[in-house]
């Protein structure tokens, strides 16, 4: 078996990879496309990053492969990626229009909304499914059937902790907050702004409400 995290971004993912690494004693690689040779990962307990569920890095995984992804309130995920980009000028997107670095949350969300954008769009659903433009309740069912752990980034000690106990590990690594924004001023999104997010993220609501309902988690029972 392996364990294959599936990173989305701004959903606490760093830090996980961090408790994984610790925990594998060597035997977990945080894939970066283009910067890791993948032929040797069948000889890992573990891989991740941000590649979706159908991603061809996945393909030279072991075919007993356990997954595992960390879920964010889309709302929060979103405001998180705002104060991302804001804090990096360097990022690609700020680098490609400037004018998002000056940007309220309310205007970058609709400016990025008009390109099409990935990042503010049902990225979650998007990510565990592989596939666009499906809606939450087949991504709840898919990840239901498909995932070991896919739970709120709220549980992850729980989460590692379990893991961990999987993984013979008798004491569980800390898990540490890594990769937070500074942001510039605290934000509040107006009324108006917050519909629209969330109107953007319909489908991304309903996976996060399916997957942190009681019951859900089987590494709880």
């Amino acid at each position: 078996m392996q364990l294959v995290f599936v990173h989305i971004p701004k959903s606490g993912g760093t830090s996980f990879h961090a408790a994984l690494e610790d925990m594998s004693g060597g035997g977990y690689l945080h894939l970066v496309p283009g910067q890791n040779d993948p032929e040797d990962i069948n000889t890992l307990w573990g891989i991740g990053g941000h590649f979706n569920y159908e991603s061809p890095l996945v393909q030279f995984t072991k075919k007993d492969r356990v997954y595992v992804t960390l879920l964010r309130d889309p709302v929060e995920r979103f405001v998180s990626f705002y104060h991302h980009v804001q804090a990096r000028p360097y990022h690609h997107l700020a680098k490609a229009d400037p004018e998002l670095l000056e940007m309220g949350p309310g205007d970058f969300a609709r400016r990025l909304a008009a390109i099409g954008n990935r990042e503010v769009s049902n990225l979650q659903c998007k990510m565990i499914t592989g596939r666009g433009g499906i809606t939450g309740v087949k991504a709840a069912n898919h990840a239901r059937a498909q995932f070991t752990i896919c739970a709120p980034l709220t549980k992850q000690p729980q989460i590692v902790a379990w893991l961990a106990r999987a993984a013979g590990v008798e004491e569980p690594p800390e898990v540490q907050r890594l990769n937070t924004s500074k942001a510039k001023a605290p934000v509040d999104l107006s009324d108006a702004d917050r519909a629209f997010v969330e109107g953007l993220n319909a489908d991304d609501m309903v996976l996060f409400e399916r997957a942190s309902a009681k019951g859900w988690d089987s590494f709880e029972d």
